[in-house]
C-alpha cells in the first residue's frame, strides 16, 4: 500500500507540474520576442510568456521548487512557503499541491503580488530601470481574483493559502508570517 501511495503522489505531482507549465497542450507564447509559437526549450527554461499556462518559470525551476519543498518536508524544516511575484499563481499552486500530496496541514503558502502588473520605473532611485517597458504589458497584470480562480481550478484554494496584495514595500514587512522555510523571490523593478 505504501508504494501505491508513493506512486500516486509522484504521478499527481508530476501531472500538476506538466499542467502548470502547460507542456501538455503546448500553448503558444505571448511575449514580444519569441513569436506566437510554442518552443519546448524556452518553456523548459522559463524563457517565454505562455498564453495559457499558470506559470512562466519553466520546467527546470519548477523541478527545483519541488526538490526544495520535498527537502523541507523530509528534514522537517519549520516554516511556511512564499512566492513574491506570482503572475498567474502557478508556482504557489504547485507548492500547495505538494503540501496537499504529502498531507501537510500546518503550513501556509503565501501568495504576494501587486496583482496589478509591474510598477513604472523610478529612474531617480533606479537608473538602470529607466527605459524598462514591462509595466506596459497587460499580460503581466493578473488580478487577485484570477489567481484565486486558478487555485480553484486545481481544487487547492483553502485556508492554507494566504494572499498579500500590494507592492512588496507596503506588504511584506507587516505580513503575519511567523517563519519561512521557502522564500521564492520573483519580483521585478
Amino acid at each position: 500500500m505504501n508504494n501505491t501511495n508513493e506512486t500516486a503522489r509522484e504521478l499527481y505531482i508530476d501531472l500538476m507540474l506538466r499542467c502548470l507549465i502547460n507542456n501538455i497542450y503546448e500553448d503558444v507564447s505571448q511575449d514580444p520576442w519569441t513569436g506566437s509559437v510554442y518552443h519546448p526549450s524556452l518553456r523548459e527554461n522559463g524563457l517565454d510568456w505562455p498564453s495559457q499556462a499558470h506559470t512562466m518559470i519553466g520546467m527546470k525551476r519548477m523541478i527545483n521548487l519541488r526538490q526544495i519543498a520535498e527537502h523541507v518536508l523530509q528534514t522537517n524544516t519549520p516554516g511556511d512557503f512564499i512566492e513574491t511575484g506570482v503572475w498567474r499563481g502557478g508556482a504557489c499552486i504547485f507548492m500547495r499541491a505538494i503540501l496537499k500530496a504529502y498531507g501537510v496541514k500546518d503550513r501556509f503558502v503565501w501568495v504576494a503580488d501587486s496583482f496589478e502588473g509591474l510598477p513604472k520605473p523610478n529612474p531617480d532611485m533606479y537608473p538602470d530601470d529607466a527605459d524598462d517597458v514591462h509595466h506596459t504589458f497587460n499580460a503581466l497584470a493578473v488580478s487577485l481574483e484570477e489567481v484565486k480562480n486558478n487555485f480553484k481550478k486545481y481544487n487547492l484554494l483553502d485556508d492554507n493559502v494566504k494572499f498579500l496584495k500590494g507592492w512588496f514595500s507596503d506588504t511584506l514587512h507587516k505580513a503575519p508570517i511567523e517563519k519561512l522555510a521557502i522564500l521564492r523571490l520573483d519580483g521585478d523593478m
